[in-house]
């Protein structure tokens, strides 16, 4: 038996009408040296049953208990059967990319189906033609529930059912049957897990005496969402900050991972993450102003860390925490926002070292599920009606990219893509994505709040060319020693 961890039971608990907890990865193609025949549904068929054994998330259900008295479990799907999550699209002809781009949304849009494992896998043909993409293209639409994995644990996933070359065909595994429990079972486990969660609780305010003699060392590991320390601005509410509808927008832009990461040298210091967010910060400054609804304090993002072990780093569900950096949106000029971006992070990074990254995840596990499942229902009902950020305004989340070249049905893996979840109050969520040299910015919203998310994708690309072209002023040459 294998029950849900209390962060990954919470993605769960937080889904309603409008807010879905799942991700849509979006894989592209190049289809150039294919057979068009290896290009059917019918082969994706037998391309995952013979990969099925890779995660057991593939064939297994969440079976939640009467009143939600524990957390769920995962148990087998008696009924599995591959050909309902395989499905298949196909684009009008000539299409163009923001044809591509309303059907991602629109497969994003329909939540998963708790009765069945949580994911769907659609394969998308008729991409030929389209500008920026190869000749001949195709698209799958990899659609899998966050209460399965994180950003992490999806990248050891993709490269298993993926061909790699040089790798052997995978030979048919077993994977260990999870039966469901018994409520005698159930029951005893609920009574054991609360009463150690009580004990845990009172270790982590300091009242546990099993922990007095290991405080000082636990003292640094209490680490919250992490917000920048300089921070004083209220924070801003702007478009992206209401209700949500329960249609999806989407959109994506790819750029040169090489330029972007080159990009670092004009700030001493600066990241990868600290250009991207430069540039993030930058196309909603100019998206904003485009709507005439530019907020005068600078917008915050909310970053999600991996937080896994190296012994954590291939089992599944989520083990992330975050933390909260500013974008300013408020600066016009792109390097002195890449200098103050820089900053920022360095000052949330920071206190992530000193105060460590785990807390979340030890408060979740001292909540009983009863009251986590309440509170779940309760913030979907308050989040309907309160309609407004608290912390930060939009989620960005740096995806980990494949390091070697994969392929499906004969196509190599060119790009990478997502479609990500956002709930009340958080009406975007920005996903980086890297592959094959390629950086894609990605951008989740609804039709609500983001009814044109191609003008946003232009805005971003307007973002990345001032940042290419702006050049840091040179310092001042010292004059010269004269010679006496």
């Amino acid at each position: 038996m294998q029950q849900l961890s209390p962060m990954d039971a919470a993605f769960l608990y937080l889904e309603n009408e409008t807010t879905h907890a799942h991700g849509t990865l979006v894989w592209l193609y190049d289809a150039t040296d294919c057979d068009p025949a290896s290009i059917t549904r019918r082969a994706l068929l037998d391309h995952m049953r013979a990969r099925v054994h890779v995660s057991p998330i593939f064939t297994r259900k969440v079976e939640r208990l009467p009143l939600d008295f524990d957390y769920p479990y995962w148990v087998d799907d008696p009924g599995f059967e591959m050909l309902y999550h395989i499905r298949e699209r196909k684009l009008p002809k000539k299409p163009v990319w923001a044809d591509f781009c309303n059907m991602v949304a629109e497969v994003h849009s329909q939540p998963l189906d708790h009765a069945h494992p949580l994911w769907e896998m659609t394969l998308v043909k008729g991409l030929d033609g389209i500008e920026g993409l190869p000749k001949r293209c195709f698209a799958i639409l990899g659609k899998f529930h966050h209460v399965a994995i994180d950003g992490a644990t999806g990248m050891h996933i993709i490269e298993g059912i993926h061909d790699i070359p040089g790798r052997s065909a995978p030979e048919p595994g077993n994977i260990r049957a999870a039966r469901r429990p018994t409520m005698a079972e159930s029951l005893y486990r609920a009574a054991i897990r609360n009463l150690g969660a009580v004990d845990k609780g009172l270790g982590l305010v300091g009242l546990s005496p099993r922990r007095e003699t290991s405080q000082g060392a636990d003292r640094k590991d209490n680490n919250e969402i992490i917000a920048e320390t300089a921070e004083t601005a209220p924070l801003p509410q702007t478009l992206f900050n209401k209700g949500i509808s329960p249609n999806a927008t989407w959109e994506s832009r790819s750029f040169d991972l090489a330029t972007i990461k080159s990009m670092r040298a004009a700030v001493k210091g600066a990241t990868v993450n600290d250009v991207l967010l430069t540039i993030v910060g930058g196309g909603l400054r100019h998206y904003l102003a485009y709507r005439d609804a530019l907020p005068e304090n600078p917008m915050r993002a909310g970053c999600p860390i991996n937080i896994r072990t190296e012994e954590e780093a291939g089992a599944g569900g989520n083990k992330i925490s975050a933390m909260i950096v500013s974008m300013h949106t408020d600066i016009e000029d792109p390097l002195q926002r890449l200098r103050s971006v820089t900053r920022s992070s360095a000052a949330a990074k920071q206190r992530a070292e000193e105060r460590g990254s785990r807390k979340i995840l030890e408060l979740t596990s001292v909540v009983p599920s009863q009251a986590q499942a309440l509170l779940g229902h309760i913030a979907g009902r308050v989040s309907s009606k309160i309609k407004r950020a608290i912390q930060f305004n939009c989620s960005v989340s740096n995806l980990p990219g494949p390091q070697r070249e994969l392929h499906m049905l004969g196509g190599r893996l060119q790009t990478i893509a997502a479609a990500m979840p956002v709930m009340n109050g958080y009406g975007l969520f920005v996903g980086l994505t890297t592959c094959a040299g390629q950086l894609n910015i990605s951008m989740s919203s609804c039709d609500n709040i983001l009814p044109d998310p191609e003008k946003l994708g232009d805005c971003m690309e307007q973002s990345y060319r001032e940042l290419l072209a702006a050049k840091p002023k040179s310092a001042p040459r010292k004059p010269k020693r004269k010679n006496r």
